[in-house]
């Protein structure tokens, strides 16, 4: 069975910036060696990105967008989008629809927020040894 979940970046702190392909292969390369499906949550502000710029990265990356994604305005995450994983700049609220959050003052963090998201997936999806319980009860 396929684990699905998602994570949630700013557009606009890394479109078209020199660390723009390290962002988007690091979360091919997540999805490729977890074995899970990303729902990718892209979100922008008003004003921070225009239609031209959004349908050039779309183009750009819709080879390597194998996973669902959706882009969205505001950073508003309603009830019904539950994030998993949000990677957020430091100055916006917390919200209470999400599990994990990973917060950054400088943009080029983000690819540790993804190192983040990788080794805590990692970690939640990985197997789990079954101790045996100790029992001393039935001792004489």
């Amino acid at each position: 069975m396929t684990r699905t979940v998602t994570l949630r970046l700013k557009l606009a702190d890394f479109i078209n910036t020199k660390f723009e392909k390290t962002v988007m292969e690091r979360i091919d390369n997540i999805n490729n060696e977890l074995h899970i499906a990303i729902i990718l949550y892209l979100w922008v502000d008003d004003d921070d990105v225009d239609n031209s710029e959004l349908k050039d990265f779309l183009m750009r990356w819709e080879d390597k967008l194998k996973y669902k994604t959706f882009v969205k305005k505001g950073s508003r995450i309603r009830p019904n989008d539950f994030i998993y994983f949000d990677i957020l700049p430091s100055h916006l609220k917390n919200s209470s629809y999400n599990r994990f959050t990973y917060r950054y003052i400088n943009k080029h963090k983000i690819i540790d927020g993804l190192e983040e998201f990788y080794n805590i997936t990692k970690f939640v999806i990985s197997d789990k040894s079954i101790k045996k319980q100790k029992r001393n009860d039935y001792e004489d």
